[in-house]
């Protein structure tokens, strides 16, 4: 997988997000798992992340709230808009 720095700006960047229970605050939050040069490879760590989500919910050992989600960072979108941050949620 050709993963990126999700800190780099200067490039379009996807990252799976996993919200999940963080136990250090005690409450639900969004993890960022990895960032990628592509959309297909953050497709397929989000489709491994929900067929684990569906696994452990289907033991009974999940929770509703855990979810996993896509972000794009667009380089252009932000300088068109003015430094902006560019993200797009997707599933």
């Amino acid at each position: 997988m050709a993963e990126v720095d999700p800190k780099d700006t200067t490039i379009k960047s996807y990252t799976v997000r996993h919200h999940r229970f963080d136990q250090e605050t005690n409450h639900f939050r969004w993890f960022d798992i990895k960032s990628f040069d592509n959309e297909k490879e953050m497709l397929q760590l989000i489709n491994l992340i929900e067929l684990e989500i569906e696994r452990r919910n289907s033991a009974g050992e999940g929770h509703h709230k855990e979810q996993v989600a896509g972000s794009i960072y667009d380089p252009e979108w932000a300088k068109e808009n003015k430094g902006w941050t560019a993200y797009e949620e997707m599933k």
